[in-house]
């Protein structure tokens, strides 16, 4: 293929959207999703395959071979699929065209009508419980997944410890790593809001032992914070930076030693710093986190959604 056709080709196409029936499907509708393909390109498109994705999903719900289309070939699939029922956010009906564009090399379409829905307190199911020193705080969970925070709070630091917590009980061996994806951080203008990963002897309690929390803050970064005297109050630091969204957060716990690690791509993790807690013994909680910080921006909350928490072996 000419450099004259590879110029052509970023302009031109193919063409590939995407609709649905109902246009705006809600949780646990049954949904009619439509890939429609026009060859806009100078040239025709050898061996295409389509591949239709529902929401949620990680493979192909079809992948329909098209052979070979000729320019100006207009091509429309259908496929069935139902919204989650507990279903929140972006959700995505996606169509993906592979093709080969001169027998020797290959190209690629993708186009996804994405339908936003909003996020409401619904609550946690077993195995996940709540707890808040806030009384604005709220939870939710929804597919695939994710878990949402809506907490005020003054501060998460020093003396004091105002947040909302979705936990696991008992989840943190002494050999552990807690993990999350935090994917959004909205509601406040406050820098200063945060969400994250928290590990404690008790979450509810966390002048019992064994408490560090790590953060990604609204706009100053990472906040690694730990108790270094047992009496429940975050005093020491580390962290700083610029932030980023969505974050990868990882909290390593190995006895009394935990070490904090974050990530914007979920590979290439930095280690944000090493702290020794004391008062950790035993197993402990561990869950996700967040605080409005609202100490200047009173009356203020935040919601803070996550996804991709686990808690596993080393």
């Amino acid at each position: 293929m000419t450099g004259r056709d590879e110029t052509r080709f970023d302009t031109l196409g193919p063409t590939l959207t995407v609709t649905t029936v109902p246009a705006d499907p809600a949780g646990g509708d049954a949904v009619t999703a439509t890939a429609h393909l026009t060859n806009d390109c100078p040239f025709p498109l050898r061996d295409a395959v389509l591949h239709l994705i529902g929401p949620g999903a990680t493979t192909a719900a079809k992948t329909i071979p098209l052979g070979d289309l000729r320019r100006g070939a207009k091509v429309t699939r259908s496929w069935q699929t139902t919204m989650p029922a507990d279903v929140a956010g972006d959700v995505s009906f996606t169509a993906h065209l592979v093709f080969d564009v001169d027998g020797h090399s290959s190209d690629c379409a993708r186009s996804a009508k994405t339908v936003s829905i909003p996020y409401e307190p619904n609550g946690v199911r077993e195995p996940y419980t709540t707890f808040a020193t806030t009384d604005d705080a709220t939870f939710g969970q929804y597919a695939p997944g994710q878990l949402v925070i809506w907490a005020g709070g003054r501060d998460l630091s020093g003396g004091t410890d105002e947040k909302g917590v979705i936990y696991l009980p008992g989840a943190a061996a002494e050999s552990c790593v807690v993990q999350v994806r935090t994917a959004g951080l909205t509601g406040s203008d406050n820098p200063s809001a945060k969400s994250g990963i928290a590990i404690a002897g008790d979450l509810t309690a966390p002048g019992k032992g064994g408490y560090a929390v790590l953060t990604m803050s609204a706009r100053y970064g990472l906040e690694f914070m730990t108790d270094s005297d047992g009496d429940g109050h975050l005093d020491t630091w580390a962290g700083g930076g610029g932030s980023y969204h969505p974050a990868w957060l990882r909290l390593v716990r190995s006895g009394t030693t935990y070490t904090a690690y974050a990530t914007g791509n979920g590979l290439a993790w930095e280690r944000v710093g090493t702290a020794t807690v004391p008062s950790a013994s035993g197993a402990g909680d561990a869950g996700v986190i967040a605080s409005a910080v609202n100490a200047n921006y009173p009356g203020t909350t935040v919601r803070a959604v996550f996804d991709h928490f686990s808690v596993e072996a080393p």
